[in-house]
């Protein structure tokens, strides 16, 4: 993923300072729902909506993978739509890209182009993508991680993340590298 230069410490400030303006500390955890109300964006359910169209039950059924979540905008709104046939860890991964969508100021666009395929920009999802790895566990929550060598369940369980979203992080924050370093 070739991300613009500077975006990935962009990303870091932008996921501390939303950490900061809810009065947690850089390295707190910092659930998709907090943030998501903090920024009065509504998160619902694929089940929730089941009960309007029976034809959603497939999201959560058969074709299960096929969709994580998605932003519907509403003029200057914004609610996103969670897949609650997933994983907790996956739920949060996916509500914080489409969070950092609405903090990066994503326009919206066509979810489908004129054949009928998935419209895909990505440039702008890749950014998402890095942005909600960082809402999820900043650089300086993976350091912290591994500076007091927390055990990978446990700051699963803290940061509500994934085993793959835990070892991006701590990965892509140099915190295992410097973990090594430290110990040699």
């Amino acid at each position: 993923m070739s991300l613009r230069h500077g975006f990935k410490a962009e990303a870091n400030r932008l996921a501390v300072q939303m950490r900061r303006e809810l009065g947690l500390h850089p390295a707190a955890p910092l659930a998709p729902a907090q943030l998501a109300e903090h920024l009065a964006i509504p998160i619902k359910t694929f089940s929730s909506a089941i009960a309007h169209d029976a034809r959603l039950e497939r999201l959560l059924t058969t074709e299960r993978e096929s969709l994580s979540a998605l932003t519907v905008h509403a003029g200057p709104r914004r609610e996103i739509w969670v897949n609650d046939s997933h994983d907790p860890g996956r739920q949060n991964s996916s509500a914080d890209h489409e969070i950092a969508h609405a903090l990066l100021m994503h326009p919206p666009g066509p979810a489908l182009d004129v054949l009928g395929c998935r419209h895909w920009d990505g440039e702008i999802e890749g950014e998402a993508d890095w942005l909600a790895g960082n809402l999820l566990i900043t650089n300086e929550a993976a350091w912290s991680i591994a500076r007091k060598g927390i055990s990978p369940e446990m700051a699963m369980v803290e940061y509500g993340v994934s085993r793959s979203m835990l070892t991006w992080r701590m990965n892509m924050s140099g915190a295992n590298a410097r973990r090594g370093r430290s110990a040699s």
